[in-house]
This record gives structure tokens, C-alpha cells and sequence, in this order.
């Protein structure tokens, strides 16, 4: 039999877990997270393989946000131009990850539930296992200082690139009710750098740039999501486009 101590630290630690995941929201999550993930299932395993995950906000489905990830367990990118949505269940501590799979009857939800084993300002741990047990993950992932979640002053407003989804030129504006100085930079789901798309002065009112899908060296990107990034003055302002192919 477990000793009375034994007992009353698991139960501290289970109140302690819970008390903070319910100081916890949603909102909290939206950034780019990166870390580590390990899968065990019946067709492939690996483990503490590089992860990328971006929250961010949209959709059209109340209490969820959107995501991203190259991670393919969680993200379907054959189906890259639909949404991807995690929602969260603070009653049973959980994680809910809405998976869009391409069937012949057409897109449908993959419904993925994840026990949140750790969940901090910068740090979350997270495993799924299914019904049957036979396939287990988990992820372990850092907020990175790249994250979605640093927005500008209201002075400066970047506005969803259009057309969207586009294929072969997007265009991306910006307003700025003064000149101000800084970088709109585009970056693939692995937070690599892939194109300066202006460095220098932005005009008091509307600026308008175009981004044709190649990289800084001229050469054609691949299809799939992007993000492209205002920095100025250290804050950020970021918005999702997919291009593609």
C-alpha cells in the first residue's frame, strides 16, 4: 500500500497542474513553437525528431484557433489550404487537435486528443495515444521569440496578402500612419528564413509588395504555407499564405 506521504504528493502535484493549466487559455498558445516529437505506431517510429508548430488565429470554428506544423502525424499538407484547428478542454486538462484529412467523400476532421503532461508561459509537453494503443505521441515544444503573438503598434497595420491562396504572385500591404523603418521578411513552417521582401523605409499610408515564390537566390520555392513577418523596432506583426503548385 502507497505510504500517506507518497499519496499527498500526488495529489499536490495533480492540484498543482491543474490549478495551472486553468490559469491557462487558449489565447496563450498562439505563437511558432518548436521542440521535439516522438512517434510509435504500427507503420513508423522515431523519436526527439525536429518539430515546428504555429498557432495563430482565424477560422471559422468558435473556441479554436488554427495551426501549422511540419509535422505530418498532426498536419495534413496535402490539404494545406484548409484549416488546421487545436482547441482546449481546461475540465480534462486536454488538447485538441482537429487533423483535415482528404477521404473520397471529401475533407474531413481527424480528431486528435492530446493529455497536456506539462504547460508553462514557454514550454509545453503533450502525448496522444489512441483507443486501441497501438500508436503513441508526443511532442515537446518551446515558445520561440519568433512567435505570432508580438504585434505592432497600432501606427502600422499588415494587412492578409491577396490573392490567397495564390499561384504564381501575391501581393502584401501594409498602412503606416507615419515613415518608420524596419524589414516585412517571408519564412518557411521551419522558421528559415526564405526572402527579404523589403529592408528599409516604409511610407507615411499604403505600401504595396509582391512576392513571386522564389527565394533570395531567384530560385522557385516549393508549394505550401509561409509566413511573412513586419519587424519594426523589435515588435512583429505576422500573417499565414500558402502558395501554390
Amino acid at each position: 500500500m502507497k505510504s500517506t506521504s507518497y499519496i499527498k504528493s500526488v495529489l499536490i502535484a495533480v492540484s498543482f497542474l491543474a490549478t495551472v493549466l486553468h490559469s491557462q487559455d487558449l489565447e496563450d498558445f498562439v505563437g511558432n513553437w518548436s521542440g521535439v516529437e516522438t512517434l510509435e505506431s504500427p507503420t513508423i517510429n522515431y523519436s526527439d525528431k525536429s518539430m515546428n508548430l504555429i498557432v495563430d488565429e482565424g477560422g471559422d470554428r468558435e473556441g479554436f484557433l488554427i495551426y501549422t506544423s511540419n509535422c505530418e502525424f498532426i498536419y495534413n499538407p496535402e490539404v494545406s489550404w484548409a484549416n488546421h484547428y487545436i482547441g482546449l478542454d481546461k475540465i480534462e486538462n486536454k488538447l485538441l487537435l482537429l487533423r483535415r484529412l482528404d477521404t473520397p467523400i471529401g475533407v474531413v476532421y481527424d480528431e486528435l486528443l492530446y493529455d497536456i503532461n506539462h504547460w508553462d508561459a514557454t514550454t509545453i509537453v503533450a502525448t496522444y495515444q489512441s483507443e486501441s494503443g497501438d500508436t503513441y505521441h508526443q511532442i515537446s515544444l518551446n515558445l520561440q521569440v519568433l512567435g505570432l503573438d508580438n504585434q505592432l503598434p497600432k501606427k502600422m497595420s499588415l494587412h492578409q496578402n491577396y490573392p490567397n491562396p495564390f499561384n504564381p504572385i501575391t501581393t502584401i500591404t501594409l498602412e503606416s500612419v507615419k515613415d518608420a523603418v524596419g524589414s516585412l521578411l517571408i519564412y518557411n513552417l521551419n522558421g528559415q528564413l526564405v526572402k527579404t521582401l523589403h529592408q528599409g523605409e516604409f511610407q507615411t499610408g499604403l505600401n504595396s509588395f509582391q512576392w513571386n515564390g522564389e527565394n533570395q537566390n531567384g530560385i522557385s520555392v516549393s508549394g505550401g504555407t509561409y509566413i511573412y513577418r513586419l519587424l519594426i523596432d523589435g515588435n512583429t506583426q505576422s500573417h499565414k499564405m500558402v502558395l501554390l503548385k
